[in-house]
């Protein structure tokens, strides 16, 4: 086997290997061989037994009639007292020949007597089955064989080696049939109809295979549709009617689905028991700081500590979702809602501050693929930046999903100072702080930024048309 054969091989395997499609493709090219196959094999035995039945009754007749008919000529010699009826036997190379040859000592067969329609020539056999046909044990036995006659065709040939009364020795009398001239009407009737059944066949295993593709594996195909509409939020669980050998999948699918959920809330108490257990001691250990010393080295420490405890915290509640595999399965969160909520909450917390015009612009609402408390953390970062730096004014926008990528985007605006390119490219750095005045420790934008890698999102900081900071929070869309 050649290199190339072997790569073929392992190709083909691979592909029977990794598509149910081809593993039924293949079995049906294997049925149809083996109808081929079974066809050719039956059109030869039918040939075999339209010999046997038409043509080796007729060649024994001949035989006898020849036999019955032999005696010494003149000279002593055989001689045929009368020939055969056919007219056949009389033409040349018509198909229809006879001989009688005299066997010697030596195994060899002098011929005597031939046909008209031999002309010159003569029935030969292989010195192999002469010896078989002549040998003693074998004499006045009948022997059918199917040799090349005078005109290259096939033919089906009659012998036997007997002795004539009044005549010395032993005579080998042969007749032979070109089985064409009788065999071809039939067989190619015959040939015809098994070409025919054949094909009938190879069509039938052909259709019954691509019903089997198109129907039998469309339940997989229904599967992979319902897997796919619990991934992107369309639903929460597996819920269609499946076939009894898919059934105990859709069961342990949605037993993932159900065991990922649960992972991920008890992730989030865990972050919320954590929050509140450590952020209650350092509350006291900076309130006595604050009332009972003025150690500036110790209140920066405990704010760092404080810094660093929320960080880790926020931190930890994203890299649990990641470590559950895919926290956005069967999440589906109305944004327009939130939004406005989210609106109202900026206006009452800055209403106080200064006076701030907090506007939503939206064609429709969109459905989030992801939890409800992930986009109000996203958005309320955006829109409380926005607030927070902006003069008067702040634009909330509302774009439905691109149907290239399945991404809806929140557009945040705001009239304040906005950022220079260097300020742009810093902006999103873990810790950077363009404003040491403004409160916080400069963790919201980067924070977000994971949270929007976790749901293959993205986020972009360009100068807005207000004069601003114009943010672009673009996020998974259900169907």
């Amino acid at each position: 086997m050649t290199a190339a054969s072997g790569g073929f091989f392992d190709r083909f395997r691979e592909l029977i290997r990794r598509s149910l499609a081809a593993r039924l493709v293949t079995i049906a090219a294997t049925s149809v061989i083996g109808l081929v196959a079974v066809g050719v094999i039956a059109h030869d035995q039918f040939n075999r037994q339209l010999t046997r039945l038409l043509i080796d009754p007729e060649l024994e007749t001949v035989a006898d009639n020849l036999i019955a008919n032999a005696g010494p000529g003149l000279s002593g010699e055989i001689a045929l007292r009368d020939l055969p009826y056919d007219p056949r036997y009389l033409q040349p190379l018509s198909g229809r020949y006879y001989q009688v040859a005299r066997l010697d000592d030596d195994g060899s067969a002098l011929i005597q007597v031939i046909s008209p329609s031999l002309f010159d020539e003569g029935v030969e056999f292989d010195p192999k089955t002469l010896a078989q046909i002549a040998a003693p044990e074998a004499s006045g036995r009948p022997h059918f064989l199917t040799i090349e006659g005078p005109d290259e065709e096939q033919m089906r040939v009659f012998a036997r080696v007997v002795q004539i009364p009044d005549i010395e020795g032993r005579y080998l009398f042969v007749v032979a049939v070109a089985t064409r001239s009788i065999l071809a009407p039939a067989a190619n009737l015959v040939g015809v109809a098994f070409a025919v059944f054949v094909t009938f066949c190879a069509l039938m295993v052909a259709a019954a295979t691509l019903l089997q593709v198109r129907i039998g594996l469309e339940p997989l195909s229904e599967l992979r549709r319902d897997i796919a509409s619990v991934r992107r939020g369309g639903a929460e669980r597996l819920t269609g009617e499946y076939p009894a050998e898919l059934q105990p999948v859709a069961q342990e699918l949605n037993a993932l689905v159900d065991h990922n959920r649960e992972v991920v809330e008890r992730a989030r108490r865990h972050v919320g028991n954590l929050a509140h257990a450590l952020k209650t001691p350092i509350a006291v250990l900076k309130n006595a700081a604050h009332a009972g010393a003025e150690d500036a080295v110790m209140k920066a420490s405990i704010d760092e500590m404080e810094s660093f405890v929320e960080r880790q915290l926020r931190r930890a509640r994203v890299a649990a979702r990641a470590d559950a595999q895919d926290a956005t399965i069967a999440y589906r969160t109305p944004v327009l809602q939130n939004l406005e909520d989210l609106v109202f909450m900026m206006e009452q917390k800055y209403d106080a501050q200064k006076p701030i015009d907090i506007a939503i612009e939206a064609e429709g609402d969109v459905t989030f693929r992801g939890e409800r408390e992930d986009l109000l953390e996203m958005a309320a970062n955006l829109i409380d930046n926005a607030c927070k730096y902006g003069r008067s004014q702040v634009i909330v926008r509302l774009l439905p999903a691109f149907e290239s990528n399945g991404l809806f985007e929140i557009v945040v605006e705001d009239d304040g100072p906005g950022l220079s390119d260097a300020d742009l490219a810093r902006v999103m750095a873990r810790g950077a702080r363009l404003d040491e005045a403004a409160p916080g420790q400069g963790l919201g934008l980067s924070i977000l930024k994971e949270t929007v890698d976790l749901y293959a999102g993205e986020l972009l900081f360009e100068r807005g048309e207000l004069g601003g900071l114009k943010a672009r929070l673009r996020l998974p869309a259900t169907d």
